[in-house]
């Protein structure tokens, strides 16, 4: 690992390092899979109706959203080694709250406090872990991270949906704090002390924050995803969607100037002239983004149509990350050496096809037969893809800045989550036939993987043809 000054090196080897932040990977992914299959849980245990349980997914998104960027420029300035430890030990105290939480209300609160710790470490995992791989490396680095979360989420649905079944939901949220007690310790004992505050003082203290920088930022964020989340529920025309989607492009506007020619800026607008960093936060929109939507409804098909219980529908839904996870770490490697073109094209393209191929074939029965092949081939295509977009933004992005970048980069993939299950959830409730919402999802899928291909087809990142550092 660099220090947050960019210089230094670690002791540990790249992959020891990995090895170090892995909890933190499995406990995220775990979080974001089982929530989704103890959505109808926790409706029936509180009797709430699904407008109001949606903010058990909403407020999480939000405040993750909200938090990602100041968080990564507290990472880059204050200590990516403090910032990722207190991060997770956040995450670990939230899904403690979560799982003891009386009513819906502090439920809610308690995923607020799941998505600050989120906030926290993700942005300060993924600068240490590609200080630690170096430039040459990064998009192995992120491959094996992608390639975990992929693994971690067959997890989720699988152990989640047999722990749902046998003593309740609850219990599903208690995974995490082991895993966060355990990643706690070990950090402490093994990851390297950060170098001095990028931007202190002589002395060594830290730069003073830019506070008014950083509420614009929530407050656009923050406005933005309660505009687009609450949409389906206050609608399109409401008065709340109008004032939240109104603020957003205001606050965010003057964030943009405000960040101009400061060099404590919360936004480092320098970042998007470095060269494919825009065009993989567009793409990490897209196909990670859509990741979300397609996850909702496949599950609500399986559960609601298909008729099958949580375990089954998780232990079905498993082929996803099956393949996506392990191709996810070999993909990366393959982008080090033969570029990101050669991955996220065909990455698109194959989930092109296997979105088209379950819209034609499905039906009110369930159908293995067209599940396993189709849900395949989309599987690949998100292997090939989806970490590989956040590789591509990050590519070339100065080690001293890795932690914002790499905030920026997640903000795009949460908007995009935010932006897919709005889209999903409109499509699917838009008609009576369940089958039909999901061929629809299927035809967005399709979309978004052409429109990837078309994005990545104008990439060249082959070693030999883009120097270190270039910029455009």
């Amino acid at each position: 690992m660099v220090g947050t000054s960019g210089r230094g090196a670690s002791s540990l080897s790249p992959w020891r390092t990995y090895a170090l932040l892995a909890g933190s990977v499995v406990a995220a992914s775990m979080n974001y899979s089982v929530t989704f299959v103890s959505f109808g849980e926790i409706e029936r245990d509180f009797g709430t109706g699904p407008a109001a349980t949606s903010w058990v997914l909403n407020a999480f998104s939000i405040t993750l959203t909200a938090l990602l960027v100041p968080c990564g420029w507290m990472s880059d300035r204050y200590g990516r080694r403090r910032m990722f430890l207190a991060g997770v030990a956040l995450l670990g105290v939230g899904s403690v709250l979560v799982a003891v939480a009386p009513t819906l209300l502090l439920l809610v609160a308690a995923r607020v406090v799941q998505a600050a710790g989120l906030a926290l470490e993700g942005p300060a995992a993924m600068a240490i872990l590609l200080a630690a791989f170096g430039e040459g490396r990064r998009s192995t680095a992120v491959g094996a991270f992608g390639g975990l979360g992929g693994i971690s989420l067959i997890l989720g649905p699988v152990v989640g949906g047999l722990v749902i079944d046998a003593v309740g939901w609850r219990w599903t949220y208690g995974f995490n704090m082991p895993i966060a007690l355990g990643t706690v310790l070990l950090g402490l004992r093994y990851l390297p002390a950060d170098g001095p505050p990028r931007g202190g003082d002589s002395a060594g203290a830290p730069p003073r924050p830019d506070l008014v920088g950083a509420l614009l930022m929530v407050v656009g964020a923050a406005s933005l995803a309660t505009g687009i989340v609450q949409a389906d529920s206050w609608g399109w025309t409401g008065v709340g969607t109008w004032a939240a989607l109104a603020t957003a492009p205001v606050a965010l506007g003057l964030l943009v100037r405000r960040s101009v020619d400061r060099h404590d800026a919360i936004l480092d607008l320098s970042l998007y002239r470095v060269r494919y960093f825009a065009r993989g936060n567009l793409l990490g929109f897209l196909v990670a983004g859509n990741f979300a939507g397609t996850y909702l409804a496949l599950i609500a098909l399986l559960t609601g149509a298909w008729a099958m219980s949580p375990s089954t529908a998780g232990a079905t839904l498993a082929i996803v990350p099956l393949i996506g996870g392990p191709m996810s770490f070999v993909s990366g490697r393959l982008a080090d050496r033969f570029g990101h073109r050669r991955l996220i094209v065909p990455g698109g393209l194959a989930m092109v096809v296997g979105a088209l191929a379950f819209r034609a074939g499905v039906g009110d029965e369930a159908d293995l037969t067209l599940w396993f092949p189709s849900v395949a081939v989309y599987a690949l295509g998100i292997g090939l893809a989806h970490a590989n977009c956040a590789s591509l933004a990050l590519r070339y992005v100065p080690v001293a800045s890795l932690g914002q970048a790499g905030a920026t980069n997640r903000i795009m993939q949460e908007v995009g989550t935010v932006v897919s299950v709005a889209v999903a959830v409109a499509l699917l409730v838009g008609t009576s036939d369940p089958v039909e919402g999901t061929r629809r999802v299927m035809l967005m899928l399709a979309f978004v993987g052409a429109a990837s291909a078309v994005i990545a087809a104008g990439v060249d990142t082959r070693p030999d043809t883009a120097p270190q550092g270039e910029r455009r």
